[in-house]
């Protein structure tokens, strides 16, 4: 063999060795790349369940809270409107009565240059209101208390949802 042949071997028998070196990194770095890959998942699986079990809680726990409110509101709706039933009833039956003032309401600002009175005048017995109309004035004041109510329960739940989403 002649050194030249010997070269061609040596060349041939490193290139060889340096492919196999090549293909055997690239490998094992395609290995190594891929179990970080699934360890990344699995540890965002892991987080993804415990933060979804926390917000489960939490949602839990609001909805308990929220029935419960609601459950305390439509007690005092109930109780509200027995209550404005027996009113009415009595009002019907005469056993209570709603009367006009007898004097006319004094403004709390005088207008003009007159000045304002300094104590409201004493409202003396005025005449009596119709039973009937008396129960629907009764009834005119429950409904606006009523919008007035659920209107604060939408305000409170709202703050409330606001106050759940920024955290």
């Amino acid at each position: 063999m002649t050194a030249l042949e010997r070269l061609a071997i040596a060349s041939f028998t490193l290139a060889v060795i340096l492919l196999g070196a090549v293909a055997g990194m690239k490998h094992y770095g395609t290995e190594r790349y891929d179990e970080g890959y699934e360890a990344a998942v699995q540890a965002g699986k892991q987080q993804h369940d415990k933060d979804a079990a926390a917000a489960l809680k939490t949602e839990t726990n609001l909805r308990a809270q929220l029935a419960e409110r609601d459950a305390t509101a439509l007690r005092k709706k109930q109780e509200y409107a027995s209550n404005l039933a027996d009113a009415q009833r009595r009002v019907r039956a005469g056993t209570d009565r709603l009367r006009c003032p007898a004097n006319p309401v004094q403004p709390a600002a005088a207008p003009g240059d007159r000045p304002a009175s300094s104590t409201p005048a004493i409202d003396g017995a005025g005449p009596d209101l119709v039973p009937e109309v008396a129960a629907e004035i009764l009834g005119d004041g429950a409904a606006i208390a009523s919008l007035v109510s659920r209107y604060a329960e939408v305000v409170q739940h709202f703050d409330e949802c606001r106050a759940v989403n920024a955290k």
